[in-house]
């Protein structure tokens, strides 16, 4: 995993979850909103929210985030890429292990009658 432009506060904030990483966002006082105040001020917030991520909360719990569109398209975009990867890596470790293994082999008719 390579770590590049991140905080002291954004390391500290590392958890190990069922193996993955996980960094927490920091997060500022003035990126919060309560949810009643969200819904009176939501013009203002929705052109915070194209500077910064807003983070709407109900009975002081993060329930929402408010981010700008071109943000959540780079998102979605590093989304689909990184699980491609994933997909690739299971691929070729899987050729790897029954290029090692042959006899672990199971053909497509055998699952196909499995699935009946």
């Amino acid at each position: 995993m390579i770590l590049r432009n991140i905080s002291i506060n954004m390391l500290r904030n590392i958890l190990t979850e069922g193996g993955i990483f996980m960094i927490k966002p920091s997060i500022t006082n003035d990126q919060m909103i309560k949810s009643s105040e969200a819904s009176k001020k939501f013009g203002s917030l929705r052109k915070k929210a194209k500077i910064k991520p807003m983070f709407i909360t109900d009975n002081g719990t993060i329930d929402s985030v408010l981010i700008d569109y071109e943000h959540y398209e780079k998102m979605y975009q590093r989304l689909i890429e990184l699980e491609s990867i994933e997909e690739e890596s299971i691929l070729v470790q899987r050729l790897e292990y029954i290029e090692k293994n042959p006899g672990a082999a199971v053909s497509w008719k055998d699952i196909r009658r499995s699935c009946k």
